[in-house]
Parts: structure tokens; C-alpha cells; sequence
């Protein structure tokens, strides 16, 4: 656990995104509880890519292709609220399960051996 704190803090945002993005999906959809669930993922998801930002450990000091997630999902998001603003509902499920299986897609992604989450969890 000696990660520096922006990682203990993207990677906890990280976790909390996981858990309760997967509750909104099973969630009965068009519901006051689903959209208030939707609109705390929607904040931890944009501090997950946000914070994500700061840490410059695949190329030292530098970005690197994962952070291109980073972007995609900020869009993905404006998307999904701007599409479920428009009445199209089917865009802003795609958008949000785009959003959720990248995060899922890069978390997986973060835990190989060698990698700085990965280390966290399961050591050098």
C-alpha cells in the first residue's frame, strides 16, 4: 500500500464506481433511485478519469494509450446525460454500458503483475 495517494484514491473511486454502476444496471430503469444511483456514478466515474490523470506510472512522467480511456469516458458520460436529456434512451444505455464496461475492461487491465494497482493488491 505505499502507491502515492492520487492511486489509493483513483483506484478506491475506481471500486466504488464498480459496485455501484453494476447496481444501476440491474436496477428497474426510469426509477427516482435510478437516477439518483445514475447521477453518484456518474460523479465517481468522472473522478475516477479525472484522478486517472495523475498518474504517470506506465511511461514515467508521461501520458500513456490507457488515458485515452480517460477522455473516452468523459465523453461517454456528457453523451449519455446529453442523450437522455434528447428522450433517447436507447443512446444513453449504450453510452452509460459503454462507460461501465471500459472501467471494468481497465480495471482488469490495471491488475496484471507489474502494474501499480496490481502491485496494491497483490503485491510485488
Amino acid at each position: 500500500m505505499a502507491a502515492p495517494a492520487v492511486v489509493k484514491l483513483h483506484a478506491a473511486a475506481a471500486l466504488l464506481s464498480l459496485g455501484v454502476g453494476g447496481a444501476v444496471l440491474f436496477m428497474r430503469k426510469g426509477t427516482s433511485l435510478h437516477r439518483r444511483t445514475g447521477w453518484v456514478w456518474i460523479v465517481l466515474m468522472t473522478f475516477t478519469a479525472l484522478s486517472s490523470l495523475w498518474i504517470l506510472e506506465v511511461i514515467p512522467g508521461s501520458f500513456s494509450p490507457i488515458h485515452l480511456l480517460s477522455i473516452l469516458t468523459l465523453v461517454s458520460l456528457a453523451l449519455a446525460v446529453w442523450r437522455r436529456r434528447a428522450g433517447d434512451i436507447v443512446g444513453h444505455a449504450r453510452a452509460m454500458q459503454g462507460a461501465f464496461y471500459g472501467l471494468l475492461g481497465a480495471g482488469l487491465f490495471t491488475m496484471l503483475p507489474g502494474r501499480v494497482i496490481g502491485r496494491m493488491l497483490f503485491g510485488p
